[in-house]
């Protein structure tokens, strides 16, 4: 597809309007001439009186040239490229030859007093739209001149007078030259007239239409550049480990700005010197140094006062810590913004070029919104990171004692200890069954935590999720009927496989069937479906005739330890992190996932996996 910009300066500049319009003349001379020469004849036979031989002769020669003319349009139109020149040339021929035989008409049906003498505007309107305004007066020029000559030939009977067509012309008839002469300066002034607006009207709107190349060139360059922003931010998300996300922005800066290098910098635990966390497209030599001491390098103290800094032409030594380092390294201009979440900065986002004053206010704006970006990015991340630490930390810290306590309680209620009362080992009982619970939510927090630890680390292979999935139907197929609960399984013949790691899918079937047998009572069923999709993919579904989930709480159902009210109420068991893990998996699986549900009907899950080729991909 043309850019936009490209699209506009065909059309406004009129050079698809000249293609177009030298093939639409020729069209309209065979109107014309059929027109005129059946009017003309039809005149004839009622004794209208004009001269019908020269003017069939003239029209037949018109239609002879027509015929040049479209042959002449046939091979300009075959030619690749197609040359505007050679058009514009083709429209000067056509126009030129048109005002001769108009004029030739008018002389032929009253001269300087036929009423055929208003068409010459026709070719001055049609001039001046398509081409050059020096053309159009050109051709202003040569109607006068025409029409002057039609006078003298008429005033001193140069050539023989012809008779108005219909006896009405379109200035009244006079005798002396004086008047003659006043009505040819009438008809002068109006094709004059016609010209400079024709021709100021085209001027003014070739000047709209560089203003809108100029904006449309410009939002073409905008959307690139949010298109690739945009990508960018994606990238970035996709990572899992804070060099790759920093070495990501670096290295996306670079290109998208279309700069010589790019840095960022992040502040020490002191807050009083820098470092290099990732370049790209500079030297080693230049990181080599790696610490910067704030109070020596005047440009990061100010951005890291919250100010950005922009440097057009870098000459000045007291800039910089290391200025021989600027030097070698051929910067000639810079743009440094700080990177910082909210009011808290953390670190330097820095572009170099080596052409001077490279950097605009469209470019400070734009990687103002890169920076800002880039920087919620990292800090999103940083949680993220330390979130899954401190679930891993804290579960193995819970682990152990609670096993503890578990085994205690096993001892006491199997009178290890002692005889134990009925309501002692009543309640006992409940605290075992909570302590179960307890265990289940921290085992999820380290299966949680694991996953989110090694995400970007497991290497994908191609996964026959078929028997995984008849395994965890079988494990829970035993619970199900405890339960009364009734388990259709559906699956069809050759599955294709997968690029996934085996645990990944077993937690995602595990946790969606447990789900549903959980939140089923006795007598209902649930139905499991593994099919493929059409769109390379296959379609993983579990339905439920359960107690649904209520419309409100639907949006919620993939936020950490979130259970709906129901839920809560129908059974004690339940972490709330089932449907997170699943989430993640299906997200490390490029997947996606539906739900629908009825309070009291029953709920559908519906999963699709999308059929990966193998590959080394890491996730």
């Amino acid at each position: 597809m043309e850019p936009g910009y490209q699209l506009i300066k065909e059309q406004l500049f009129f050079r698809k309007e000249l293609v177009e319009r030298v093939h639409w003349l020729i069209n309209l001379r065979w109107a014309v001439s059929g027109v005129a020469l059946a009017a003309g004849w039809i005149a004839h036979f009622l004794d209208l009186s004009h001269p019908i031989l020269p003017l069939t002769v003239l029209f037949v020669v018109v239609a002879l040239s027509n015929i040049l003319f479209l042959a002449i349009w046939k091979r300009l139109k075959s030619r690749e490229p197609q040359e505007v020149k050679h058009f514009v040339v083709f429209a000067h021929v056509q126009i030129a030859f048109d005002l001769v035989a108009l004029f030739c008409v008018i002389y032929f049906t009253g001269g300087i007093y036929s009423p055929l003498l208003m068409f010459v505007l026709f070719h001055i309107i049609l001039a001046g739209i398509l081409l050059a305004p020096l053309s159009c007066f050109i051709y202003a020029a040569f109607i006068l001149l025409a029409a002057g000559a039609l006078i003298a030939f008429q005033e001193f009977a140069l050539l023989p007078p012809q008779p108005v067509l219909f006896q009405n012309v379109p200035f009244p008839s006079a005798d002396r030259l004086p008047d003659v002469l006043a009505l040819y300066l009438t008809f002068a002034s109006g094709i004059l007239i016609s010209t400079f607006l024709i021709t100021t009207l085209k001027a003014s709107l070739r000047v709209k239409g560089r203003s809108l190349i100029t904006v449309s060139r410009k939002l073409d360059q905008s959307n690139t550049k949010l298109t690739a922003l945009y990508e960018m931010v994606k990238e970035m998300g996709a990572c899992s480990e804070s060099q790759g996300l920093i070495d990501s922005a670096t290295r996306n800066a670079k290109r998208i700005m279309g700069v010589k290098g790019c840095s960022i910098k992040l502040l020490d635990d002191d807050r009083k010197t820098l470092r290099f966390c990732s370049t790209h497209g500079l030297s080693e030599n230049y990181t080599a140094k790696g610490i910067i001491d704030i109070e020596k390098s005047p440009v990061n103290r100010k951005i890291l006062q919250g100010s950005f800094f922009t440097i057009g032409k870098i000459q000045k030594d007291d800039y910089f810590q290391y200025p021989e380092d600027i030097r070698k390294e051929g910067i000639a201009s810079m743009m440094c913004l700080p990177l910082k979440v909210e009011k808290m900065i953390f670190g330097v986002f820095c572009i170099y070029s080596d052409i001077p004053h490279y950097f605009g206010p469209d470019d400070v704006n734009f990687f103002s919104l890169m920076a800002d970006l880039t920087a919620v990015a990292i800090e999103d991340l940083k949680r993220e990171l330390n979130k899954t630490w401190f679930l891993k930390k804290a579960a193995h810290q819970l682990r152990s004692p609670l096993n503890a306590i578990r085994s205690m309680l096993d001892l006491i209620l199997k009178g290890y200890q002692g005889d134990v009362a009925e309501k002692q080992k009543e309640t006992l009982t409940r605290c075992k069954k909570r302590l179960e619970i307890l265990g289940e939510v921290i085992n999820d927090l380290l299966k949680l935590g694991l996953e989110r630890m090694v995400a970007g680390e497991t290497a994908f292979h191609p996964v026959d999720v078929s028997p995984i999935l008849k395994s965890v139907c079988e494990l829970h197929g035993a619970r199900a009927s405890e339960m009364g609960v009734d388990m259709i399984f559906h699956m069809e013949d050759s599955i294709p496989e997968v690029m996934a790691d085996e645990k990944l899918v077993d937690d995602l079937f595990t946790n969606l069937i447990s789900n549903a047998i959980k939140y089923t009572p006795s007598g209902g069923k649930v139905t499991v479906v593994l099919a493929r999709e059409k769109e390379n993919r296959i379609r993983f579904e579990i339905a439920d005739t359960g107690i649904g989930i209520p419309k409100s709480e639907i949006p919620r159902l993939f936020s950490e330890f979130f259970r709906a009210e129901n839920a809560k109420a129908f059974s004690e068991e339940g972490t709330g992190l089932g449907l997170v893990i699943v989430k993640e998996a299906l997200d490390r699986l490029k997947g996606s996932i539906t739900v629908e549900s009825t309070p009291g009907e029953g709920t559908c899950f519906v999963c699709y996996i999308p059929i990966g080729k193998p590959g080394n991909e890491k996730r």
